[in-house]
């Protein structure tokens, strides 16, 4: 029985295997993630439409594979075979985002052998979520009766008294494996360093795809910085009062809706900097939809995210939807969709600290902004026409450009409308 690599999505026809699951001789059940492979686009985890036993491995980690490459075989009766071969023509992959462990599976698939009184198994319709949590929980998906529409298994379906029978499993329904996260950050022993010596790791996965996508912008974009500082007391100041109309609303506030809005103001002047380069037809390719990629640091390494059409939602609406998503990438359950349609970069340093930085531009795009730490700090202030020194917040923000195609004195004065807002945030009330 051969387990080839299917359908990644939709134009892609290869990628790179980051991680093995499995290896020989182990017994692989329904639903089992075989192998994370990564594309040009996302991370997807290959899920088993069968349960069997591995007789060999086809293919090695870090190697490119193509759509249809044979990868694995399973020990098996010839029996088998067709049945496994139709479940598996219909397994689609589950798209991650960069850099993901994939952790979730496909919303279709099928098993043989595990179902003796049917020859072929039905499709299961479940969402990556509920499969996952099918799967700390040791329920069976295709045992149970979903309720959703056409049959789809909800969450719900899993805490069925049904859903514990015949599982084989001999924990409760409802409890979790040992070992599975409870939400509380695992304290394990300290990790031991050897001492001298060298350690060689293959560059794969997020890290090689990060290293290519810096060294294409290095090599195609003519980088400059520009760093201006701000006042950000006011804006400190409203994010503290809005802070609590938020939390009521179930929503974590945090400064990077009022850049973007701050952004997006500025951007309307200076269109130049929400664009792109075609260099098929040497073209600049202006863009009217304000899609801002968020770069969000992971375990496994940093990855862009975009918010969409910032320019028509609210700060909450912002938030709720950059929350979202940081959840979701730490969690590794981004999607392809979550990286399309990126027009400029935001990425935010403040939090670690240091007081600004130079970022790399997003390639293609022309332009990555940069948001530092807000810290408190004496100024020179002129009140009432004496200057007198003054305690306030603040920061600041760097902005990397292609010099092919912002000039150095259009990002100055993007800067300085940009920097404008910030220090007067009331003003983004008139856009």
């Amino acid at each position: 029985m051969q387990f080839k690599l299917p359908e990644l999505g939709e134009g892609v026809h290869e990628g790179e295997l980051v991680k093995w699951k499995v290896k020989v001789g182990d017994t692989i059940q329904y639903d089992q993630p075989l192998c994370e492979v990564m594309t040009d686009k996302a991370t997807v985890e290959i899920p088993s439409a069968v349960q069997g036993k591995v007789a060999e491995l086809h293919a090695q980690e870090g190697e490119m594979i193509s759509v249809g490459q044979l990868m694995l075989t399973f020990q098996n009766t010839a029996a088998d075979t067709a049945v496994v071969n139709k479940a598996l023509a219909s397994t689609p992959a589950t798209p991650q985002n960069y850099g993901s462990g994939a952790t979730t599976s496909s919303g279709a698939t099928a098993s043989s052998g595990f179902r003796p009184d049917t020859e072929i198994a039905t499709r299961v319709l479940a969402a990556p979520s509920t499969r996952r949590l099918a799967r700390e929980m040791g329920v069976e998906l295709a045992l149970l009766h979903g309720t959703g529409p056409h049959g789809r298994v909800m969450k719900e379906d899993l805490h069925a008294p049904a859903a514990g029978q015949g599982t084989g499993s001999k924990r409760p329904v409802g409890t979790p494996r040992v070992g599975t996260p409870t939400g509380a950050i695992p304290h394990g022993p300290l990790k031991i360093y050897p001492q001298g010596g060298e350690e060689r790791v293959p560059l794969r996965g997020l890290r090689k795809k990060i290293s290519e996508k810096m060294r294409l912008s290095k090599d195609n974009a003519a980088h400059f910085t520009y760093v201006e500082e701000a006042d950000a007391t006011q804006l400190v100041h409203l994010r503290t009062q809005a802070k609590e109309v938020a939390a009521k609303q179930g929503v974590k506030l945090t400064y990077l809706p009022f850049v973007m809005k701050a952004m997006v103001a500025a951007l309307k002047e200076y269109p130049i900097l929400n664009a792109t380069l075609d260099e098929a037809t040497q073209e600049i390719v202006y863009k009217y939809d304000y899609n801002i990629g968020l770069s969000i640091q992971t375990e496994d390494g940093l990855t862009a995210p975009v918010v969409k059409d910032v320019a028509h939602k609210s700060v909450l609406e912002i938030a709720r939807e950059i929350q979202n998503l940081v959840d979701r990438a730490r969690a590794k359950k981004l999607t392809m969709e979550d990286f399309h349609g990126s027009t400029i970069t935001l990425t935010n340093a403040g939090s670690i600290g240091g007081l600004f930085a130079t970022p790399i531009i997003n390639f293609p795009e022309v332009a990555i902004l940069g948001f530092n730490k807000i810290f408190r700090k004496p100024v020179v202030k002129t009140i009432q026409g004496r200057e007198e020194i003054v305690i306030r917040d603040w920061t600041y923000f760097s902005i990397s450009l292609d010099h092919r195609i912002v000039d150095g004195a259009i990002g100055a004065e993007f800067m300085k409308l940009f920097i404008q807002y910030i220090e007067n945030p009331s003003l983004l009330l008139l856009q």
